[in-house]
């Protein structure tokens, strides 16, 4: 599902329902770590935050609970001169920086062990400009808060669904959902950035195009914290459709054959609709929404072949935009799962031959396991945008994620195991590139799978404002 995969409510529904470049002023850099490492006292613009901190339990939490990393310290930053304090400790401290905003990095390349975690989530403000129909948020902005305020002046900006997740990992990763295939993914959208590198020196996109570029798909806690990001918004749709087709109790031979049925109805899906194809154990689910005033000719005929043999199909529903995409926001509680990319498709035929297969170890799991399947093409595959973005994927119309859900940490090696058998099912099927949002730390050429040729060019960025590798993770671009 669009960026927004991680939140079990709204998957159930699914299943269901379906700067000018500056140099720190000197002020900031005699923060002196003590011996031991504790954090120096908070400021106006920042609060550090040791483990014995009553507050600390709070701000450490991601939404991943197998993810159980412990930082040293926390830096609660309340804005940018904030996030150069951070910088400037962990620097002095000699402490890796991991960079929290939503929390809903899958692998918790949000938070670390033993290092410092800066905590953008206060950073969360969102200014519309009416006249340059320009949006500028802080990295905190979750998807939900801003929707809803850009709602008040009939815009949007093309993401995906699932109300907690922050806005800036979306974005830097690529972001995708409903309404990618009518206005392109959430980063092309994205007009300027504000960063603070790995050596606490601030920079504005807009006096470096590179910059910019790297931002749009280049990944998240490369080179530096964003601390502000502009978009170009668009108008919103008067509807938004959805509709829903369940097929039950199949054998891996009748789903696959209803995978080939929607990929091949899948070449003439109108750009103003979208659509997921989701396995859960024996069961699919087909979710399609369309924000077009009435459904088109081509899309009627889609609706009515995925009719056929369904099982159950919900009566259509047409909501107004805010209402529509609500329908989809999900929960924030924090739970068990381990998903990840299941890689990037042409056609049907990069996974016939895989699928029968997959969906017999999907039906034979003791726990919640899914392959889900969603569009992309239209917009996103618009000519002449790969030279605009790091995101290196747009040859490809469809994207897959595997899926496991569960509700106590000893069943962690289990989820882990059923992930890795049809991962390793799709590697050796050939399939090799992969969506940076959907990490995988069992990837073994993540570099080109998630950033294609387009690496080395983001190693030399990274070179450039992270020279000393501050800024780091177990898949973040490396010197």
């Amino acid at each position: 599902m669009p960026d927004s995969t991680i939140n079990p409510q709204r998957r159930q529904f699914l299943l269901d329902a379906l700067v000018l470049a500056a140099s720190i002023p000197a002020f900031y850099y005699p923060v002196a770590a003590n011996a031991d490492n504790t954090a120096p006292p908070s400021s106006n613009n920042v609060r550090f935050l040791q483990r014995n901190d009553a507050n600390y339990l709070k701000h450490r939490q991601i939404f991943n609970k197998r993810i159980t990393a412990m930082p040293k310290i926390i830096a609660v930053c309340a804005n940018e001169k904030g996030v150069q304090e951070a910088v400037a400790y962990a620097r002095q401290a000699e402490l890796p920086i991991a960079v929290k905003s939503g929390g809903h990095s899958f692998e918790g390349f949000s938070t670390n062990d033993g290092g410092l975690m800066i905590d953008l989530s206060g950073m969360n403000k969102p200014q519309y400009n009416a006249t340059t129909k320009r949006l500028i948020i802080q990295p905190g902005a979750k998807l939900g808060g801003v929707y809803e305020y850009l709602n008040q002046y009939k815009r949007l900006i093309p993401a995906g669904s699932c109300a907690g997740v922050g806005v800036a990992g979306l974005t830097l990763g690529g972001g995708y959902g409903f309404f990618g295939r009518q206005f392109g993914l959430t980063c092309d959208s994205l007009q300027r950035v504000r960063m603070v590198d790995g050596t606490g020196k601030v920079h504005d996109s807009k006096d470096n195009a590179e910059l910019l570029w790297a931002c749009k798909g280049g990944g998240n806690g490369n080179f530096g914290i964003i601390t502000e990001l502009e978009f170009n918004t668009h108008p919103t749709p008067t509807y938004f459709s959805s509709h829903r087709y369940k097929y039950r109790n199949l054998t891996p031979e009748a789903a696959t054959q209803l995978a080939e049925r929607w990929f091949e109805l899948m070449k003439n899906l109108p750009n103003t609709a979208y659509s997921s194809w989701v396995l859960n154990g024996k069961h699919l689910t087909v979710l399609l929404t369309d924000t077009a005033p009435t459904p088109s000719a081509a899309l009627k005929i889609i609706l009515a072949k995925l009719k056929t043999g369904a099982t159950e199909v919900m009566t259509p529903r047409k909501d107004s935009f805010l209402a529509g995409i609500q329908r989809y926001k999900g929960g924030v509680d924090p739970m068990y799962f381990k998903n990840v990319s299941a890689g990037y498709y042409h056609s049907f035929s990069d996974i016939k031959t895989l699928l029968p297969a997959i969906a017999k170890k999907i039906a034979a799991a003791k726990m919640t396991t899914l392959l889900q399947i969603n569009t992309l093409g239209g917009e996103i595959n618009k000519a002449g945008m790969a030279s605009t973005a790091a995101y290196p994927h747009r040859a490809f119309g469809f994207l897959g994620e595997l899926q496991t859900y569960y509700d106590k940490a000893t069943q962690t090696k289990e989820a882990e195991s059923i992930v890795r058998e049809i991962q390793g099912m799709l590697t050796a099927g050939g399939i090799k590139a992969h969506y940076r949002n959907y990490p995988d730390v069992e990837i073994k050429a993540w570099e080109t799978a998630y950033y294609g040729d387009n690496y080395p060019r983001l190693q030399a960025l990274k070179r450039q404002f992270d020279p000393d590798n501050r800024i780091r993770h177990p898949q973040s671009v490396r010197l």
